[in-house]
């Protein structure tokens, strides 16, 4: 992987989530770990996105989720997957 200059990219729905990670070369992203989870196998994201780094030395310098539900009192609240 290009350095330690990475983001964590994640896509979270009710029946799966789908994770990645991106350096960044000049002003474009490059995709370097992709992998997708059947959500309702965890307890909450945490412990999904440590399964995802489990197996790589990485140093991610920035991380943006897209999250399936409504916000409400300032936090998505997840029908599908709930407890998250």
């Amino acid at each position: 992987m290009a350095g330690n200059n990475l983001i964590l990219a994640g896509d979270i729905g009710g029946t799966k989530t789908h994770l990645a990670l991106f350096s960044i070369e000049g002003e474009k992203l490059q995709a370097e770990i992709k992998k997708t989870f059947p959500s309702k196998r965890y307890s909450g994201l945490e412990p999904l996105v440590e399964e995802f780094l489990a197996d790589h030395q990485v140093s991610i310098s920035r991380a943006c989720f897209g999250i399936a539900g409504p916000v409400v009192e300032g936090q998505v609240k997840t029908p599908t997957c709930p407890g998250w």
